[in-house]
């Protein structure tokens, strides 16, 4: 009788060890897309700002923004349209926005990644399969593209 509690004592101690030396979880993943050429795109929650990654399994070719939990060039949007919406994030490098998108309206439908230089559009690529998960996130404490104006411009598929 004496064995169990001594044994019910070790367990606790060992699992209280193992869960001190944990890894810390994974970010949150806000989105996740197959492109149509071939690469993935994915976004996650990265100390509390979205982190933007490019490529493919083999090489990272991008990854926004430059500096991890720099909110100052990611921004959010989302817009109403008939018969739908839109929703996106868009990380800033420069004069280049990398826009991940999802909305659909009367007639259309994308979810996918826009490049824009400036404000001309320079790449537009669908996703196969993925998009925006489900998640609580809603781009909390970044500067909306409403308030600068320019949802006008990142705010619809083209």
């Amino acid at each position: 009788m004496k064995r169990f509690p001594v044994a019910a004592g070790a367990m606790v101690l060992m699992a209280g060890l193992s869960c001190a030396h944990a890894a810390p979880p994974e970010p949150e993943l806000l989105f996740n897309c197959d492109l149509t050429n071939g690469k993935s795109v994915t976004v996650r929650v990265d100390n509390g700002v979205p982190a933007y990654s490019y490529g493919s399994i083999e090489k990272l070719e991008m990854a926004l923004p430059k500096i991890t939990g720099d909110k100052t060039q990611v921004r959010a949007g989302k817009t109403a349209f008939s018969g739908g919406g839109a929703s996106w994030y868009r990380f800033i490098n420069g004069r280049y926005s990398y826009v991940v998108y999802s909305g659909i309206g009367k007639g259309w439908e994308f979810t996918g990644l826009k490049v824009y230089q400036g404000q001309k559009l320079i790449m537009k690529k669908a996703c196969q399969q993925g998009g925006f998960l489900s998640n609580p996130y809603q781009g909390e404490n970044l500067v909306n593209d409403a308030d600068t104006g320019d949802d006008g411009t990142y705010g619809y598929a083209e």
